[in-house]
C-alpha cells in the first residue's frame, strides 16, 4: 500500500565503488535499488558515494542515473591510510566514521541502509556504521560470515582478525539487519546476538528474466561444455572440476570443454591452466570467456550442458539461479545456501568429492535429467526469487521501525576524539561531509576564442553564441563563460568582452553539482587541463557536453594539416573519457559520432545531439540588384578557405573539361589562402583563364562577398568532408541553387538552400556532368529566399538541447561495461595478430601525386576501407606494435624494388569496420631523382606482416 508520504531511504553506495561492484554484493545493491525505486511511491531513495575513490564514482553515479534521480546522488570525503585490514582501525578511520555518520545525519532520512558494512578492508571504503552518533534510523544488509568459517584462509593476522570481529560485532548497532537467504540467517543469528533481524531474499533481475525470453539463440556450439561463472576464490573450490573430469568415461571426458566466465587475472589463468593439464587434461579443453555481458552470459547458459557451482559456502548462490532460469541445470555443492537455491536434491553434490561430482556430470551429459521437471523448477524459482518480493519485505521491515523510540545520542565533536595539530584535517573532514545545495548553472568554454581569435569558423561560432548568451550587461547567476588555459583553475565571466576574464579568487570557478560544463570551442591545446574539473564536477554530478563541429582530423587526415589529427585525436579520447553528451553542429555529424561510438563498442552510454548554426547574413547591407557584367555568361562560385579538402582541385579539373567541350561558363573562387595548397593556387594564376572565366579573390568584404553571391547563377561545394556547409546556407538567403558534393552534411544543410544537385564526391567528371545538366534545365525559375535560423535562435537552441536534455539520440552500448574506468574507450588498440578475414580491405586513389608546399616531398592521397569486422587502430597493446598503417615500397620503371620499407601514415584514431578514411602518403622528392617511378601503397601490420594487394602509383 502507498503512504501518503514516501519513507526516505538512505543507501551507501561504497560497494558500488570497491572491487564488490564486480562481484555478487554489488550486482545485489544494484538490483534492490532498482526494484525498491519500483515501489509505487513507497520509497524515495538517496545515495551517497565516496570521493576518496574518484573515477569509481563516476561510474557509479552513471551506473545510478536511470534508478536514483541526480539530485538525490551525493558525495561525502572520507581520509583513510588505506584498507583497514593492512593499516587496522585508525584515529583517521574512525574519524571518517564519524563524518559519514554526519553527512547522513544532515540529509536526515527516515532510515539510512549500509549495504554492505564489510567494504573497507583493503581499500579507502568507510560504510556506514550507524550506532549511537546516528539521528536516524538504521538498517544493515547480511550476506555471510566466510571469513569467520574459514579464518585459516581470510584470517590470518591479526588485523585481519579485528578488523572482521569488529565488522561482525558493529552489526549489534543497527536497528534492523536484512538476510539475503535462509543460510545467512542462521549464520546470523548464531554470530549476532540479540538483534533484530528480517528475511529478505534474493531476486533475479527482471532484465536478466527479459533477456531470457527475448533470445532464442544458444551460444554458439562448436563443442559439448560445462560452465562455470564466477571469481577465483579459493572457497569457489575450482580445483574440484578437473578432478571430476579425469573420472568421466573416455569418450566423454575427450569431447567435453569447462567455460569459464568472469573475471580473471593472468595470473590466475596461467595456475588453473597448469592444474588443468596436471591432471592430464588438454589445454584447449579450458576456455577462458572473460567477463561477459548478461545477453552474452544467457547464451552461455542456454547452451551449456550444465552450471557448476562448487563452493564450500556461499551465501546465496545468483549463478545457480541464473543458470536454471534459462533452463540449464545447476550442478551445486550441498554448502551453504545453494541447496535453497538449487531446491533438487539430485542437482547437489558433496563439494569434497570429484566423484560425486561426475556421477552428477555424467547425468547431464546423458540427458538424463527429466527436462520438464526443470522446465517446471525454472518457473517456479523464477517466481520464488523475485526482487519485487525482496523488496516488498525490505519495505515491510523499515515500515516497522516507525514505532521503535530512538536511542540515546551522543555528540558528535566529542566522538572525534581530535589529538593536538588534527584540528584543521578533521574540520576540514566535517565540512566536507556536508551535503552541497545544488545550484544549476550552465558553463560555456571559450578558452581559444578569448585567448586569440584567429577569426576561423569555430571561433566565428563561439563568438556569436558567447554574444547571444551572454550579451554586455549581463549579471545573471545561472550562466557563465568559462575559461582555463593553465593549471591555475578555471575562471569565469558574465558577459562577453571578447577578453579573458581576470583571474582572481572572486572568478574562481569551482565544480558544483548542479553545472552543465559546455565545452564549446576548440580548447584542444589545452585538453590536458581539462580532467583537472571534469573529475571532480562528474563526481558530484555535473553533466559536461563536448561541441564536436567535424569528424575531418579522424576520418580525412589527408586533408588536415600534419599536426591537427593526433592533437585533435588526444582531445577527441579526453573528450569521450570525461563527456556525458556530446552536442554536433549538424545531425550528419552526428550520426558519424555515433556510427563511431558504436564500431569501437565505447562502453558507457552517452547523450548525442545537434543543433543549426546561425547565420547574420552582413551581406545584406549591398545594392539590391546585382551589378552588370561586360560578358553575360553563366557563373558558378565557390566560398570558403582554399585547402585540400574543400575541393577546388575537383571543380578545376570539371571547368577545365567543361571548357575544352566549348561550355562558356566562369568559375569564380572566393577564400583566403590556406595550408598545403600551394600546387593549386600556383596552376590557378597560371591558368590560361585566369582572371577571363576563372577567378579568385582571396579577401573580400561583407559587401562585395554579398554582391557575388547576386551574381552567380549556382554555388559549387565540392568538400570531401564538412562539419556543417556555411556557404550552402548562404546561397539559400540570396535564393541561389548548390551543385553539392553527396556527403550527407551537405544532403541535410541543401535543405537550406533554394534548390540542390548533389554529385559523387571526389569525381570531376561527376561534377561537370551536374553543371551540364544545370546549364540545360536551371533547377529554379523564380529564385526565393530561404529562411534560417539567426545566431540568437541557434543560442536557444543549443541551450534547449543541452539545458533543457532535448537529445538527438541516446547512445547504449550493446555490451555495456558498467564500472569501466574513464581511460577505457572501448576497441581503441590491435590486440592481436589478425587473421586474413580481419584484413579485408579496399585502398583507391584519391588525387596526387602534387608537390608539397615546401617542394620536398611528392603528396598522395588514397582512400582506405575497412571490410572486416574489426576496428583497426595504429595502436597495439602498449605502444605502435601489432597496430595497423598505411606506407609503400619504391619501384623504379622497370618494376624493380628500390625500397621496401618506408614511412608510416597512422590512423589518427580508429577505423571502424565499413568505414572509409582519407589518408596521405608522403613520398621524397630525392627519389625521383634517384629514377623511382612507381610506389605501391599498402597497409601492414606492424610486427606481423603487410596486407597484400597494393595499390600503384605513378610518380
Amino acid at each position: 500500500m502507498t503512504n501518503a508520504q514516501p519513507l526516505k531511504l538512505w543507501v551507501d553506495g561504497q560497494c558500488l565503488q570497491t572491487h564488490s561492484r564486480k562481484r555478487g554484493i554489488g550486482r545485489y545493491v544494484l538490483d534492490l535499488l532498482q526494484a525498491l525505486s519500483g515501489q509505487d511511491g513507497d520509497i524515495e531513495l538517496q545515495v551517497s558515494l565516496n570521493a576518496a575513490m574518484p573515477e569509481a564514482a563516476i561510474a557509479a553515479r552513471s551506473l545510478l542515473s536511470g534508478i536514483v534521480p541526480p539530485d538525490r546522488i551525493h558525495v561525502w570525503h572520507g581520509k583513510v591510510e588505506g584498507g583497514e585490514a593492512d593499516f587496522g582501525y585508525t584515529p583517521w578511520r574512525r574519524r571518517s566514521e564519524i563524518a559519514l555518520i554526519h553527512h547522513v545525519n544532515q540529509l536526515n532520512p527516515d532510515v539510512a541502509l549500509s549495504a554492505s558494512p564489510f567494504e573497507g578492508a583493503v581499500d579507502p571504503a568507510v560504510p556506514y556504521r550507524g550506532g549511537s552518533l546516528a539521528t536516524v534510523k538504521t538498517a544493515a544488509i547480511f550476506y555471510d560470515a566466510i571469513p569467520f568459517r574459514f579464518p585459516e584462509k581470510y584470517m590470518r593476522d591479526t588485523r585481519q582478525r579485528e578488523y572482521f570481529h569488529r565488522r561482525l560485532s558493529g552489526y549489534g548497532n543497527f536497528d534492523i539487519t536484512f538476510t539475503i537467504s535462509e543460510f545467512s540467517s542462521e549464520e546470523f543469528t548464531e554470530l549476532v546476538k540479540n538483534s533484530n533481524y528480517k528475511y529478505i531474499g534474493t531476486g533475479i533481475s527482471e532484465n536478466f528474466v527479459d533477456l531470457i525470453g527475448e533470445s532464442n539463440e544458444i551460444h554458439h556450439k562448436e563443442y559439448d561444455y560445462l560452465l562455470y561463472v564466477g571469481g577465483f576464490d579459493w572457497r569457489k573450490n575450482l580445483d574440484l572440476i578437473p578432478q571430476a573430469i579425469v573420472n568421466l568415461s573416455e569418450s566423454l571426458r575427450h569431447n567435453l570443454k569447462l567455460v569459464i566466465a568472469g573475471e580473471i587475472t593472468p595470473r590466475e589463468r596461467v595456475e588453473y591452466f597448469n592444474l588443468w593439464q596436471s591432471h592430464g587434461l588438454r589445454p584447449d579443453q579450458v576456455v577462458f570467456a572473460g567477463a561477459v555481458d548478461d545477453r552474452t552470459l544467457v547464451r552461455l547458459y542456454k547452451g551449456a550442458l550444465a552450471l557448476i557451482q562448487p563452493s564450500f559456502m556461499e551465501g546465496f548462490g545468483l549463478t545457480a539461479l541464473e543458470a536454471m532460469a534459462c533452463g540449464t541445470p545447476a550442478l551445486a555443492a550441498r554448502a551453504g545456501a545453494l541447496p535453497e537455491v538449487v531446491g533438487d536434491d539430485g542437482l547437489l553434490f558433496d563439494p569434497t568429492s570429484p566423484l560425486d561430482l561426475a556421477e552428477k556430470i555424467d547425468i547431464a551429459a546423458a540427458g538424463k535429467l527429466n527436462a520438464r521437471k526443470l522446465k517446471e523448477l525454472a518457473r517456479e524459482r523464477i517466481d520464488t526469487f523475485s526482487w519485487r518480493r525482496v523488496s516488498d519485505r525490505v519495505v515491510q521491515g523499515l515500515q516497522g521501525l516507525d514505532s521503535r523510540a530512538a536511542p540515546q545520542r551522543l555528540g558528535l565533536v566529542e566522538a572525534l576524539d581530535v589529538k593536538r595539530g588534527d584540528e584543521q584535517d578533521a574540520s576540514t573532514l566535517m565540512a566536507l561531509a556536508e551535503p552541497e545545495a545544488t545550484q544549476r548553472r550552465l558553463l560555456v568554454d571559450a578558452t581559444a576564442t578569448l585567448l586569440e581569435d584567429h577569426r576561423t569558423g569555430i571561433q566565428r561560432v563561439v563568438r556569436r553564441i558567447c554574444e547571444s548568451m551572454f550579451p554586455r550587461g549581463s549579471k545573471g547567476e545561472s550562466k557563465y563563460i568559462s575559461f582555463c588555459d593553465d593549471q591555475s583553475g578555471w575562471y569565469a565571466a558574465r558577459e562577453w568582452t571578447g577578453r579573458p576574464p581576470t583571474k582572481h579568487s572572486s572568478n574562481r570557478l569551482r565544480p558544483n553539482a548542479g553545472d552543465t560544463i559546455l565545452m564549446l570551442d576548440s580548447s584542444w591545446p589545452f585538453h590536458t587541463l581539462h580532467p583537472a574539473f571534469l573529475r571532480p564536477a562528474l563526481i558530484k554530478g555535473a553533466e559536461v557536453v563536448s561541441c564536436l563541429y567535424d569528424t575531418v582530423p579522424l576520418r580525412s587526415a589527408a586533408f588536415c594539416h600534419e599536426g591537427m589529427p593526433p592533437l585533435f585525436s588526444a582531445w577527441f579520447q579526453t573528450a569521450l573519457a570525461y563527456s556525458t553528451g556530446f552536442v554536433c553542429i549538424s545531425r550528419a555529424v552526428a550520426d558519424e559520432l555515433l556510427d563511431l561510438l558504436a564500431g569501437i563498442r565505447f562502453p558507457r552510454r552517452m547523450k548525442v545531439g545537434y543543433w543549426q548554426l546561425g547565420a547574420d547574413f552582413a551581406m545584406d547591407a549591398l545594392p539590391s540588384k546585382p551589378r552588370s557584367r561586360s560578358v553575360m555568361r553563366p557563373r558558378f562560385l565557390m566560398v570558403g578557405t582554399l585547402e585540400p579538402r574543400k575541393g577546388h582541385r575537383v571543380a578545376l579539373d570539371a571547368f577545365e573539361a567543361l571548357w575544352a567541350d566549348g561550355f562558356d561558363i566562369e568559375l569564380v573562387i572566393v577564400g583566403r589562402t590556406g595550408w598545403g595548397i600551394s600546387h593549386l593556387i600556383d596552376r590557378i594564376q597560371r591558368h590560361v583563364e585566369f582572371g577571363n572565366r576563372l577567378h579568385l579573390h582571396a579577401s573580400v568584404d561583407d559587401g562585395h562577398l554579398g554582391t557575388l553571391y547576386s551574381d552567380c547563377d549556382a554555388l559549387i561545394a565540392a568538400s570531401f568532408a564538412e562539419g556543417f556547409g556555411l556557404p550552402i546556407v548562404e546561397a539559400g538567403h540570396f535564393g541561389k541553387p548548390v551543385l553539392a558534393s553527396d556527403i550527407p552534411v551537405f544532403r541535410e544543410v541543401g535543405k537550406g538552400a533554394a534548390a540542390a544537385h548533389f554529385f559523387e564526391m571526389g569525381s570531376p567528371a561527376a561534377l561537370a556532368d551536374a553543371v551540364k545538366s544545370f546549364l540545360k534545365r536551371p533547377f529554379i525559375s523564380k529564385p526565393s529566399k530561404v529562411s534560417w535560423p539567426t545566431w540568437s535562435e541557434s543560442a536557444a537552441q543549443l541551450e534547449s538541447v543541452v539545458v533543457g536534455q532535448k537529445w538527438y539520440k541516446l547512445y547504449e552500448p550493446s555490451s555495456p561495461k558498467p564500472f569501466a574506468p574513464l581511460n577505457d574507450l572501448g576497441d581503441t588498440r590491435v590486440t592481436a595478430s589478425l587473421e586474413e578475414e580481419q584484413r579485408a580491405h579496399r585502398l583507391e586513389l584519391v588525387e596526387g601525386p602534387y608537390v608539397t608546399d615546401d617542394g620536398a616531398a611528392s603528396k598522395i592521397v588514397v582512400n582506405v576501407t575497412n571490410l572486416s569486422d574489426m576496428a583497426w587502430s595504429s595502436r597495439g597493446p602498449i605502444d605502435a606494435n601489432m597496430g595497423v598503417v598505411l606506407s609503400y615500397h619504391v619501384l623504379d620503371a622497370a618494376g624493380q624494388l628500390l625500397q621496401y620499407d618506408n614511412a608510416r601514415t597512422h590512423i589518427p584514431f580508429v577505423l571502424i569496420p565499413g568505414d572509409t578514411i582519407h589518408l596521405a602518403v608522403i613520398v621524397p622528392i630525392t627519389w625521383k631523382e634517384r629514377d623511382a617511378a612507381f610506389i605501391d601503397i599498402e597497409l601492414l601490420q606492424e610486427g606481423v606482416r603487410w596486407f597484400g594487394s597494393p595499390l600503384r602509383v605513378t610518380l
